[in-house]
């Protein structure tokens, strides 16, 4: 009796495993292209300084000379001659007055990820705060519940109370007197205040700018 059924063809294990081996390297190609596309760097030019006129933290779009001019009035100075209206997307970052020199705007990317222009910085402080900031302790515990009443036991004084004679810790005594303790000295800043700023000037104004900061860690 013959079958109906016909045979199925089957890989022999050596060719599966050549023909599994050409798939994974294809989607490998595959997927760096399309991270590739996904993720562009974007030309850009910037200028920076630390002492804008403006004294309040913000982030500035421009697309028009109007935007492009007041921009620059936010920093005291005159606009360059380098933007094209309808061509190009400018981005002030201003970071506010900090107390002393050192600091500043360091640009990290400007790259495009899928429909938009991402603007990556981070702010730089000088080497002893950063360093005091790695440093930095944990924050105490929370203090523990204390008894809302003093304990008494027969034949033992109370424990809330003190032996005649004696001063409880944080208190004087009639007739004496006691410094206050100092409060710990501050850092002084380094030099006068500064108000760093950076403007990056980017040529395409097709797409829309987002401006994220990198926290120093």
């Amino acid at each position: 009796m013959r079958s109906r059924f016909k045979p199925i063809f089957r890989f022999p294990p050596r060719s599966s495993a050549v023909l599994l081996g050409v798939l994974a390297g294809v989607s490998l190609i595959v997927g760096f292209a399309v991270g590739a596309v996904a993720q562009q760097a974007v030309e850009f030019r910037h200028w920076h300084g630390t002492a804008a006129v403006t004294r309040q933290p913000e982030q500035v779009l421009a697309g028009s000379m109007a935007e492009w001019r007041s921009l620059w009035s936010r920093v005291g100075a005159q606009p360059p001659d380098h933007f094209e209206p309808g061509r190009m997307s400018a981005v002030g970052i201003f970071l506010g007055q900090r107390a002393g020199t050192g600091y500043f705007v360091n640009l990290i990317s400007t790259t495009r990820r899928r429909d938009r222009i991402i603007v990556v910085f981070e702010e730089r402080a000088p080497e002893a705060v950063m360093m005091a900031q790695r440093a930095a302790p944990p924050p105490p515990p929370p203090p523990r519940p204390v008894a809302s009443g003093p304990a008494f036991s027969s034949g033992a004084p109370a424990a809330s109370f003190l032996p005649p004679g004696t001063v409880a810790p944080g208190t004087m005594a009639p007739g004496s007197s006691m410094a206050l303790s100092a409060a710990p000295p501050t850092s002084r800043p380094m030099g006068p205040p500064t108000s760093p700023w950076a403007i990056v000037l980017i040529p395409r104004a097709d797409l829309p700018v987002t401006v994220e900061q990198r926290l120093f860690r």
